[in-house]
């Protein structure tokens, strides 16, 4: 896994959600069922840590690996802004 899927990874652990739900497919809404105040939350962090703005209130329910490469994408690398 890149760094940027293993801190994606971090901040759910830290939302609640359980390590082993977070593999790379999984999705945000449909599979992990984040609720308003945990999307608000990592969407959050996301721009703290990872200095990166994604839209996690449109259409697309992002798997864990499809919001990495999209903050990658971006960040311009695979590296955690810390």
């Amino acid at each position: 896994m890149n760094a940027t899927l293993d801190e994606l990874r971090s901040i759910l652990m830290e939302l609640g959600v359980q390590e082993e739900e977070l593999t790379p497919g999984c999705r945000l809404r449909s599979g992990l069922g984040l609720d308003s105040t945990e999307t608000a939350q990592l969407e959050l962090e996301i721009e703290e840590r990872l200095r990166s703005h994604v839209d996690l209130w449109d259409r697309h329910d992002y798997s864990l690996a499809e919001l990495a490469d999209v903050i990658d994408e971006e960040t311009g690398s695979g590296s955690v802004a810390r």
